[in-house]
């Protein structure tokens, strides 16, 4: 196996190599999880068969220093052109749509590991003890917390989204997780946030309080109902404030550089009576 060079990745490593003279990308496993390593391949197996450009693994994991490493082919392509943000946003928007009409149709998927759905994670009584814990500490953004944890909490009581059904959702639709070659979709990148889900939790980061323009083109193409509006903003502040627990159980205050307290503060036409002010 020859190193071509590396490509990088948020959690997961990868390298572009040649392997028996083919071009194949080797990835190094973040986590050490059989069961959420083998959740994905078999979910990446069902999305090819479904006719869309994914890359099911070549090979089976090994174990190899403490990590796990796998083979995949190499998606060709580039990013989409952000100069026009509105129509890159419309496209993705309309492709997302169509890739959940899709992914409806896979079975056999269950909950991925250490995963949850927005109701579940409000529900956590967890967070208001990890919030408490850490208030003197930084209690300017722990107050931004409690007040978006709160509010959330209280949208999901009449919108009861622990009755609807669910998806599997790709988890981070965004950019530069798309490829496209001549025009045409050559590949759907990162699954490693891929769970099950409310489909409209696949706009927590697809949207992230700003690009609006991806949920009116989802919209046109799969409209949403009436009470998915209302959870848009919810969700979103669900898995923003989960984030922030997640990383003060681990002894980190908050996000070091800000971005999660900075999303939170967002607000958008499209968040309705959820678009006030915190104060």
């Amino acid at each position: 196996m020859k190193l071509i060079r590396p490509l990088g990745g948020r959690f997961n490593q990868h390298w572009l190599v040649n392997f028996r003279g083919e071009q194949l990308v080797l990835r190094r496993w973040w986590l050490n999880s059989a069961p959420d390593i083998d959740y994905e391949l078999r979910l990446l197996t069902s999305i090819a068969k479904l006719g869309w450009p994914v890359a099911p693994a070549v090979n089976e994991p090994i174990e190899l220093s403490s990590y796990f490493w796998c083979l995949f082919p190499y998606l060709s392509g580039d990013p989409p052109p952000v100069e026009n943000r509105m129509m890159e946003q419309r496209t993705r928007g309309e492709l997302l749509a169509k890739f959940h009409t899709s992914l409806a149709q896979l079975t056999g998927f269950e909950q991925r590991e250490n995963w949850r759905r927005c109701e579940e994670i409000l529900g956590d009584l967890t967070l208001d003890r990890i919030l408490s814990e850490n208030d003197q500490k930084r209690p300017e953004e722990i107050s931004i917390l409690r007040w978006h944890l709160d509010r959330a909490r209280e949208r999901i009581i009449e919108l009861k989204p622990q009755i609807r059904s669910g998806i599997i959702i790709h988890g981070d639709f965004t950019p530069w997780n798309l490829r496209f070659k001549d025009g045409c979709l050559s590949g759907i990148l990162d699954f490693e946030l891929a769970h099950w889900n409310h489909r409209i939790a696949d706009f927590a980061l697809s949207w992230r309080g700003v690009h609006d323009e991806v949920i009116h083109a989802y919209n046109d193409f799969s409209p949403l109902e009436p009470e998915e509006w209302e959870l848009i903003t919810p969700m979103w502040w669900a898995w923003l404030i989960e984030s922030a627990c997640r990383d003060m159980a681990k002894g980190i205050l908050i996000d070091y550089d800000g971005w999660i307290i900075k999303h939170l503060l967002r607000r958008s036409p499209l968040m309705g009576q959820d678009s006030v002010e915190f104060r």
